[in-house]
């Protein structure tokens, strides 16, 4: 039987919400095998208090936000199943969640739109079309994120993957922040050379799959009011912040300087 490995790839400033997102894992998400949680290099005391799941590190970045997508597209170097889920470290699994809704005859579903369709809808996704091109010089006709934080793949497509492209990481390391989107390049990579091994959805015809889970927004932190919907749904906090307090003055300022970008934006043009 095929067994399915749930990769998290998290940091330290969201090991708050990976209690939670564990806690949805183990009560309400079935057809899994084993939990795979990565943070970079030099973060690993800040998952002390995992007790089941493995814990392994990746390469950091300077910008980390392609590091932790470079991170998933090595993953299989982890990895003991014949799947993996990518989950997110903010997603919330909600009852009845089963991994095998991310298959459809043993192939696991990619959920796709046009980007002539996202155009016509004003959709930011349609930045991610440059970036596929200029990897693969070669320009895509779909969009491959159309997903709630979780995604199903096959081990060895991975795998394909880092043979195709041995220097992905140094490649990476290069582009600037927001100009890499590793589900799109792998979603590219399997439509074009693994098409048979998956099911790919037109959500333009056939409208997204049900979420079985809820995503928040991490960068905001845990407000007390994403606590108390997250007491609603059956999670408490277990752990102590794991941050020290200069960590979360950096994550303070961080959240500050967003917020007051978002007031300035949202003030009327004198």
């Amino acid at each position: 039987m095929a067994k399915v490995s749930i990769f998290i790839r998290t940091y330290k400033r969201d090991i708050a919400w990976l209690d939670f997102c564990l806690q949805s894992i183990h009560q309400n998400l079935k057809g899994w095998d084993e939990i795979v949680v990565c943070v970079p290099q030099g973060q690993e005391h800040h998952l002390r208090y995992l007790t089941t799941e493995r814990k392994v590190t990746s390469p950091t970045f300077r910008e980390d936000y392609v590091g932790q997508q470079v991170s998933k597209l090595q993953a299989h170097h982890h990895l003991n199943g014949d799947y993996v889920f990518f989950v997110d470290a903010d997603v919330i699994f909600l009852p009845g969640a089963d991994v095998a809704s991310f298959l459809k005859d043993d192939r696991p579903i990619i959920e796709k739109r046009l980007y002539t369709s996202l155009a016509l809808a004003g959709d930011a996704a349609v930045k991610w079309q440059k970036v596929v091109t200029d990897f693969f010089q070669e320009a895509p006709v779909w969009e491959y994120m159309r997903s709630h934080g979780t995604r199903l793949f096959r081990v060895d497509s991975l795998q394909a993957f880092a043979t195709r492209f041995p220097d992905l990481d140094r490649y990476a390391r290069q582009v600037p922040k927001r100009r890499f989107s590793e589900f799109n390049l792998l979603g590219f990579f399997e439509y074009k050379y693994e098409a048979a091994k998956y099911c790919f959805r037109d959500t333009d015809r056939y409208g997204e799959r049900p979420a079985c889970s809820r995503q928040f927004w991490t960068v905001d932190g845990l407000t007390p009011a994403a606590l108390a919907e997250l007491a609603a749904l059956g999670f408490v906090r277990r752990w102590p912040s794991t941050l020290s307090p200069l960590e979360k003055l950096a994550g303070w300022t961080s959240q500050s300087t967003r917020h007051l970008k978002q007031w300035l934006k949202q003030r009327p043009l004198l």
